[in-house]
């Protein structure tokens, strides 16, 4: 018997809805919104995801952690960023990004839906 895939596999309590080639899960803890987005092989924002919500950049914040695979991105200005599982992630507002490699990337995020930057103390935009 095959062990089950504790990192995509389904989270009973969880609500769970397909976008722009991502898979997302939403629950809670407390306070706090927990989200596991699985973002498909090829993936990027720019291309999948900005045809939906017209804007030119993702406006989310993300902190959490990359559970599996690889994640890199760039702000406006050309700051870049690249993440590798297992790691600690702090994504501004205002950036693109895209899955590198042949497996799909989990982020585990946390956040405070509209407050999120507010509580977690993060500006706006990207800062130096």
């Amino acid at each position: 018997m095959s062990e089950p895939d504790t990192v995509m596999g389904p989270i009973e309590g969880a609500t769970h809805q397909s976008f722009a080639g991502m898979e997302i899960d939403v629950m809670s803890a407390g306070p706090v919104r927990i989200k596991r987005l699985v973002y498909g092989v090829g993936g990027r924002w720019s291309e999948h995801v900005k045809p939906h919500v017209g804007t030119d950049f993702c406006m989310h914040a993300h902190v959490g952690f990359i559970a599996q695979g690889r994640l890199a991105g760039e702000y406006p200005d050309g700051c870049t960023f690249d993440f590798v599982a297992p790691q600690a992630v702090c994504i501004e507002p205002g950036h693109d990004s895209w899955v590198i490699g042949d497996e799909p990337v989990v982020l585990i995020q946390f956040d405070f839906e509209n407050d999120t930057l507010e509580r977690l103390g993060m500006p706006d935009s990207h800062q130096h």
